[in-house]
């Protein structure tokens, strides 16, 4: 059973290892041989009593080594969890400044872009105003000139005075 999130302390979670399916079947085995020791002390009068002893204290004394040296690679890898998970975090920070210092510099060099852009927008704005201006004086000349202009044409004169009006 695998946890993917985190645990609350913000570590990453345990995860059973092959080393720890391993460490597993020996604690089966030395559990058995516990077992087969004390079913020798029931037949101890025929093997006598401190060869059983012996053998017995023998394999408690196997078992805490073991069991310590459990426990030594326990805290070493939890250590060394713990030592990568503060690099990792570290990484992570850096890279966040890293990447708003980098962030922060794009946008400093678009300023010219962004002025530019700006200005360009400006410029349209007055051409078009200016361009209305024009067409909407033009109008305005056409109707008058329709106005005052004879229904059949216009007159040769009138158009050359536009011309020198202009």
């Amino acid at each position: 059973m695998q946890n993917d999130e985190p645990s609350q302390s913000g570590q990453p979670p345990k995860t059973e290892t092959k080393a720890d399916k391993e460490w597993s079947a020996f604690e089966r085995d030395l559990d058995t041989l516990g077992r087969q020791l004390a079913e020798l002390q029931v037949h101890t009068a025929a093997l006598g009593s401190h060869l059983v002893s012996s053998l017995e204290t023998r394999f408690q004394d196997v078992k805490e080594r073991a069991e310590s040296f459990r426990k030594a690679r326990e805290l070493e890898l939890e250590q060394v969890r713990q030592t990568t998970w503060r690099q990792a975090e570290g990484a992570l920070s850096e890279a966040r400044v890293r990447s708003a210092e980098a962030a922060r510099q794009m946008w400093e060099r678009s300023e010219p872009l962004r002025q530019g852009a700006k200005d360009v927008g400006e410029g349209l704005s007055r051409a078009w105003t200016e361009l209305r201006a024009s067409l909407g004086k033009a109008a305005g000349r056409l109707y008058t000139e329709s106005e005052t202009s004879p229904q059949n044409g216009p007159v040769p004169a009138a158009s050359e005075e536009r011309r020198e009006q202009t």
